[in-house]
């Protein structure tokens, strides 16, 4: 390849990967709007609605919260792959984050007739991490637990394992092929048995990992296979 034929791929990759950010960011600011007026209408501020409308709304509000969270993977893969994802790291309260992770994902549980707990100490127990990006991945986790699970439960715990904290999510949902959970969190990678039925892009995992790996940490699944649930877990050190 020419130098010249080099500089016109280079400036190619440039613009698609502007046109991505820009796109990117275009969308996330309407569909914001419209889940927050969704969320609005639905909790009633704007005067009472029949258990029919409710549920046509909870409907929107999980749609739009699908195509926000999609952006921000897409916006997070294009930095991995450029290599520019920063982390703010700094010492955070892994419990009050796994809390509040699952707390804002309980009225997405509780809309599919699904209950999700949380458990964990009281007390702090202090991680070196970034708080946004750590609170991404356990929303995350969630957020699959939530979407692979037709009926059933969730639950959420957070425990102190020797120097470690560890967070798992497990769910009673449909399960992971044996064959697949090597593979899990690769990227663009998702068990065929379930990927007709479920929307999903393969790419929530992989950055979860990148994300985890790059604070010290650890993320892994087990599953008795499909039919059977599964349970996410991430570890981390705990900061003495």
């Amino acid at each position: 390849m020419s130098n010249k034929e080099k500089k016109e791929v280079e400036k190619l990759d440039h613009f698609n990967a502007h046109l991505l950010a820009l796109t990117s960011h275009q969308l996330k600011t309407p569909m914001g709007i419209i889940r927050g007026y969704t969320t609005l209408l639905r909790e009633g501020f704007y005067g009472p609605l029949s258990d029919q409308v409710k549920e046509i709304l909870s409907k929107i509000e999980f749609s739009t919260e699908e195509v926000v969270t999609l952006v921000d993977k897409i916006i997070d893969l294009r930095k991995i792959d450029e290599d520019v994802i920063t982390y703010q790291i700094e010492r955070v309260n892994f419990v009050r984050i796994a809390r509040e992770a699952a707390e804002e994902m309980g009225h997405m549980a509780l809309s599919r007739g699904l209950d999700l707990s949380f458990s964990g100490p009281d007390h702090e127990i202090v991680v070196r991490g970034d708080d946004q990006k750590l609170y991404q991945v356990i929303q995350n986790l969630i957020d699959n637990a939530v979407k692979y699970t037709r009926k059933g439960s969730i639950v959420v715990k957070v425990e102190e394992k020797g120097n470690d904290v560890v967070l798992s999510v497990a769910d009673s949902g449909i399960g992971i092929d044996a064959g697949v959970i090597p593979l899990l969190f690769q990227e663009f990678v998702r068990d065929k048995n379930v990927s007709k039925e479920i929307h999903g892009t393969g790419m929530g995992l992989y950055i979860a990992r990148i994300f985890i790996e790059a604070q010290g940490g650890k993320i892994w699944v087990t599953s008795d296979g499909l039919g059977a649930g599964s349970t996410f877990y991430i570890s981390l050190p705990i900061e003495k």
